[in-house]
């Protein structure tokens, strides 16, 4: 009922009880007004709860593992793809099956007859007539070898002096691992991540081997001094790179939560252990002195360093879900988010085939076309998002919606975002330092914690080392087989080469 409407009503009361009514009447509006306040901010934060519970992977920056047990729903196929297809390798797939080898290559053990299969008479003195074969792949049993190395001693016929030859370069002790079981030891757990007891129990379950924790961690140690010269001139090395990603990871070390940062471009891989602050990734060294596209997911500090900036679409494509998963029963306030993953996607669809076609750019105007029409949505978007004013002086303060917050990156950082648009060297996303710091989450799973910065950062230097060399065409293998040979530092200076 309208105010005029009650005031005309109370008119018609008597005199002397107008003012009573009158007075009851307002302050039922009142705590009306107090309960439909309270309703709507209640709303509000069931909507916005309703928002943190529905997220996953697909709609935020949250990692696949944190989706849980519980699988996320298929998106829907098309009409007429929705034939099941049968497990195994498909028609047409090469296969891998394994095949026999030429009898050169194997060890040949041959079988004979004993007796007729027949009438049972005996066979031994009868010639073969032929034969078939069946090849067997296997591993020789595990066997330690232990090599002497003997450096004699000879004397000169002239001077008289006695010259010892020079013992190996594995032979630093009178009793020493060697380079096989050093490298397999980092292999395990650096690379496959075995903490420390599974890594000594599977030495003495293989190999009849009984390594002492001590000794593990000292194996440890001479890979990563080893690499000294290495992590320097990969820094280097990645500040000259034109395009570098950049991420970041909680990692539990020092009974705390720390962070791990990553460098990398498609030839290195830079780790560093520390705190999400400017101190941590000053150390890491890259950024201070980096001139290049820096790809990365918009957290604040990478702003802070005088270089070019580049916004992982990846990132934002799961921001906007979120916003459409959020306003899904709001077609104004979604729908600005659907044409921008839309539009962000064509553009990416079309850099892909002016790939294919040996195109290395868009003309300006194609460009100032996407750029438009980018510009355009994010408008619209804050024409229904708009910010939130302050509140007047004694309320609580006001908070900005996450799509408001959305709208204002995307509104100030619009070139940083279409940096792929411009040059096509950039890429869309940057999976691909997502994909290199992944591992360490498997390495937090098994291991659960670092001890300390030092033994963590030790860790990752080798896990830095390992990485490139798999980029440039090495197995981790053969890699760390090479970190413990004499021709380490030529391999290890060859992998950062400027």
């Amino acid at each position: 009922m309208k105010r005029e409407e009650k005031d005309r009503l109370i008119a018609m009361l008597p005199p002397d009880t107008r003012p009573v009514v009158d007075l009851m009447v307002r302050l039922y509006e009142d705590q009306l007004a107090q309960r439909d306040q309270i309703i709507a901010d209640m709303e509000a934060r069931i909507r916005e709860l309703a928002a943190q519970v529905n997220q996953n992977s697909s709609n935020s920056s949250r990692p696949p593992s944190s989706d849980g047990p519980k699988k996320l729903p298929k998106a829907p196929r098309s009409q007429g793809k929705t034939k099941k297809r049968p497990p195994g390798g498909q028609k047409g797939h090469p296969g891998r099956t394994l095949k026999m080898v030429s009898s050169e290559e194997a060890t040949i053990q041959d079988h004979y007859p004993r007796a007729c299969g027949v009438c049972g008479e005996d066979l031994n003195n009868q010639a073969p007539l032929d034969y078939d074969r069946r090849q067997v792949f296997d591993i020789p049993p595990f066997d330690i070898e232990i090599t002497e190395h003997r450096a004699h001693y000879k004397q000169c016929p002239c001077c008289a002096h006695q010259t010892q030859a020079a013992f190996p370069a594995e032979a630093t002790n009178h009793a020493v691992y060697g380079p096989n079981i050093r490298t397999t030891v980092s292999y395990l757990m650096v690379y496959q991540m075995l903490p420390y007891e599974r890594t000594a129990r599977l030495l003495l379950d293989l190999f009849g081997i009984e390594l002492s924790q001590g000794t593990l961690d000292n194996i440890l140690q001479d890979a990563n001094s080893g690499l000294a010269l290495f992590a320097d001139q990969l820094r280097e090395c990645l500040q000259h790179t034109d395009v570098v990603g950049f991420d970041e990871t909680t990692i539990r070390a020092e009974d705390a939560q720390r962070y791990a940062h990553v460098a990398r471009s498609e030839q290195h891989t830079l780790f560093h252990l520390g705190r999400r602050d400017y101190e941590t990734m000053n150390q890491m060294g890259v950024l201070p002195a980096f001139e290049g596209v820096a790809v990365h997911d918009r957290y604040a500090n990478y702003f802070g360093y005088d270089c070019q900036h580049s916004l992982c679409n990846a990132h934002l494509l799961r921001d906007l879900q979120g916003v459409i998963d959020r306003y899904a029963d709001d077609w104004p306030k979604r729908q600005w988010a659907e044409e921008l993953q839309q539009l962000l996607r064509k553009m990416n669809q079309a850099i892909k085939r002016a790939k294919e076609q040996g195109k290395t750019g868009f003309s300006t105007q194609h460009q100032a076309q996407y750029r438009q029409r980018f510009r355009y949505w994010v408008e619209q978007g804050l024409k229904n998002h708009p910010e939130v004013p302050p509140p007047q002086i004694g309320a609580p303060s006001s908070k900005q919606s996450k799509a408001h917050n959305l709208l204002i990156a995307l509104d100030q950082y619009t070139d940083e975002a279409l940096h792929f648009l411009y040059d096509f060297n950039v890429p869309f996303d940057n999976n691909g330092a997502e994909r290199d710091i992944r591992m360490l989450k498997v390495k937090m799973k098994i291991s659960g914690f670092f001890h300390s910065l030092t033994t963590g950062n030790r860790f990752l230097r080798i896990r830095s080392f390992i990485s490139t060399a798999e980029k440039q065409g090495w197995t981790a293998f053969q890699a760390l087989r090479q970190l413990f040979s004499s021709q380490q530092e030529a391999f290890v200076l060859n992998l950062v080469r400027l």
